[in-house]
């Protein structure tokens, strides 16, 4: 049986996932990936980015 710990850290990871918390995250592992040679965007950038994309393309928005 998984330790509460255990299952609250498979809770955020799931609450992060919903909320798109860890886009940044899986951005670094993509970066890192198929992009080694280049300096990632740090967090803020990357959020003002993310951001600005979803402004020039609403579409799938909800609101």
């Amino acid at each position: 049986m998984a330790s509460l710990l255990e299952r609250l850290g498979q809770a955020k990871r799931f609450v992060d996932g919903v909320l798109g918390a860890d886009k940044y995250q899986h951005y670094l592992e993509h970066h890192q990936r198929n992009h080694p040679d280049q300096q990632p965007m740090n967090e803020r950038e990357f959020w003002k980015d993310y951001t600005d994309w979803q402004e020039k393309n609403p579409e799938g928005r909800c609101c």
